[in-house]
């Protein structure tokens, strides 16, 4: 893969540039100001069904109200979302193509690739940071743990029995697992990567692995029919669609931060007018009574829809973090 991604490097260089040259900086004020004309196109970086898919349709939704244009959505998974970040980065910088992007290809990618056909700082300019979204612990009913203390102890005196899954290799759910070990002071859980969060829930329910991080409002149903018992959840307050459930902080692990942000990414270049414009639609939408009740209220958001100002420095914050975290989990430059 990563030498693929080398190959394809070279030839998206070449077609980047020249499409470029032949727009002839096709980003003028006029065109913030007739923005948007046609319809606009969402990438979704993961397969449909998921989180990402759900909030990047719930976006879509809402920027074709704000907006009064067709807002479409493009689900183009793999490779960690490399793919569909990588199809992305190299569009027109013109506002019609955006990423709906999460922690992978905001600011952990970067460090888990060795090489990747694009730079996540570089070929890309923030829009808005929509929200961030509680993720939880949760373990299969046959292990018989009901919170963070008999997981913990369970894994330090049986773990080596036991298996973990993850959507693949640096994504959240695996540094936050190995995050998880590291502060309990250790303890074996074998890794299991999937190609995906939906295959690794499967994983799961089939018995394959006991134990998996996830966002809330992916696990939801599951947890309400018995067939995975939540642990623990991330964030500073409790998740809303599961108030009953304590986060780490309030079981011992004030230092463990899971979950992921969503936000919008623009092509490089991309005028800060349309970026802002497109900003100011997600916040319309998002923090408007009928979406809140319809996209937010019980699924574990936190709604932010900030400015791409506002984006760009929690991007720089998080990206120190990463690196750090990374390192902690082994993950670094291993693909």
């Amino acid at each position: 893969m990563t030498k693929g991604f080398g190959g394809l490097r070279r030839v998206l260089a070449h077609g980047f540039v020249a499409g470029f040259l032949a727009s002839g900086l096709a980003a003028a004020p006029s065109a913030a100001q007739d923005y948007p004309a046609r319809p606009v196109t969402l990438v979704v970086p993961y397969g449909p069904g998921g989180a990402t898919d759900s909030i990047g349709r719930a976006i879509a939704d809402g920027l074709a109200k704000e907006l009064k244009v067709s807002v479409v959505v493009e689900n183009k998974a793999g490779a960690g979302s490399n793919i569909g970040a990588n199809y992305v980065a190299h569009q027109k910088p013109d506002g019609y193509t955006l990423l709906v992007a999460t922690d992978p290809s905001l600011f952990l990618n970067e460090f888990v690739y060795k090489e990747l056909p694009f730079s996540p700082e570089k070929d890309f300019d923030p829009v808005t940071h929509v929200m961030n979204v509680h993720s939880i612990l949760v373990a299969a009913p046959s292990l018989g743990v009901n919170d963070l203390k008999g997981f913990i102890a369970k894994m330090k005196a049986e773990g080596a029995k036991y298996n973990y899954g993850s959507p693949g290799v640096g994504d959240g759910s695996h540094l936050g697992m190995e995050w998880l070990k590291n502060e309990a002071g250790g303890f074996e859980l074998t890794h299991i990567p999937y190609t995906g969060m939906g295959p690794s829930v499967q994983g799961m329910l089939s018995g394959d692995h006991q134990a998996l991080i996830v966002s809330v409002v992916t696990i939801k149903p599951q947890i309400e029919a018995g067939k995975a018992i939540p642990i623990a959840v991330s964030g500073k307050t409790r998740a809303p669609g599961l108030p009953d459930i304590p986060t780490f902080a309030e079981q011992g692990f004030p230092q463990i931060r899971l979950g992921f942000a969503v936000g919008l990414m623009a092509p490089k270049g991309t005028p800060l007018e349309i970026r802002t414009k497109i900003a100011d639609a997600v916040r319309a939408a998002f923090t408007s009574p009928e979406y809140q009740k319809k996209y937010v209220e019980g699924f574990g958001y936190e709604v932010i829809a900030g400015t791409p100002q506002e984006f760009a420095e929690f991007l720089k914050v998080e990206r120190e973090n990463a690196k750090r975290v990374v390192k902690l989990a082994g993950a670094e430059k291993l693909q």
